[in-house]
């Protein structure tokens, strides 16, 4: 006892002050409040809504603006980037980085890389192929932070996962599963953020995503990026493939969709609308 209040009551209020000292940590991570100046805190702090971005690009927007929006929201390496390929020897496929002189030269030791620039992007925007992007800086930093789900029950876990984000104060964009039915929730960072620091944000929602959603074990949970909180010593690190590609949003799939009511046209959908339209 101490005075006339039991030992379970002091022991809970010190527990409520650790988990309200642990809530304010996280939060600064995710950029919701920002830590006292200090020359080495860092202080990273989410991009201004991607919806909000949006409004001065539309349908008359010129291809240029378009891209540079584009650009602005999915930031990575741009000395280098990645495209899919198939053996039809094997039937083997996956991603590489693109080289000068084609597939041939990728094992060379002089190979050159072809940077990510602004035709590139408008080419996937437009169809021609599919641009994957490496997520990692050389710093061991990033931009972006994204969550795939995948299965017949993507569907309630990811809407657990967004209800988690949005109680922490982040609003993620949510894109429509692409032609391996994969659904990618986005965040957007203003700079770029440690990777270790962003797998962590990204783990944290996971798991108050499972603690809203007792009954869900978020078994459609798929994979986290970045993968990685350092660059790897020989490569390039993940990549993930860009979503809004010409073809699959022929056919409706890797747009953004409203989180609530799963309309590609409404609010974050409307992005996609208008940078492509």
């Amino acid at each position: 006892m101490v005075g006339d209040v039991p030992d379970s009551a002091v022991d809970l209020a010190r527990r409520v002050t650790e988990l309200e000292a642990e809530n304010r940590r996280l939060r600064q991570l995710l950029g919701v409040e920002r830590r006292p100046s200090s020359p080495s805190a860092w202080e990273p702090t989410l991009f201004a809504e991607p919806a909000d971005l949006a409004r001065h690009v539309d349908r008359r927007s010129t291809p240029q603006e378009k891209v540079a929006l584009f650009r602005e929201l999915f930031q990575g390496r741009n000395d280098v980037y990645a495209q899919p390929w198939r053996n039809t020897r094997t039937d083997k496929s996956g991603w590489s980085p693109v080289v000068k002189g084609g597939w041939t030269n990728a094992r060379k030791p002089d190979r050159e890389y072809i940077p990510l620039v602004d035709e590139v992007i408008s080419d996937h925007l437009g169809g021609q192929f599919h641009a994957g992007l490496y997520w990692l800086l050389r710093d061991d930093s990033c931009r972006l932070l994204a969550c795939d789900f995948d299965g017949p029950g993507w569907t309630l876990d990811a809407l657990a996962y967004v209800d988690a984000a949005r109680a922490a104060g982040v609003r993620p964009l949510w894109s429509d599963p692409d032609p391996a039915m994969v659904a990618t929730y986005w965040v957007f960072f203003a700079d770029a953020v440690p990777a270790s620091a962003a797998r962590r944000i990204g783990v944290f929602l996971a798991r108050e995503a499972m603690t809203a959603r007792a009954e869900l074990d978020l078994s459609s949970y798929d994979r986290l990026f970045p993968s990685q909180d350092f660059l790897p010593h020989q490569g390039f690190g993940n990549l993930i493939a860009l979503p809004l590609q010409g073809q699959c949003r022929h056919h409706g799939t890797t747009v953004f969709l409203d989180p609530v009511i799963s309309n590609p046209m409404a609010i974050s959908g409307s992005f996609s609308h208008r940078l492509i339209g």
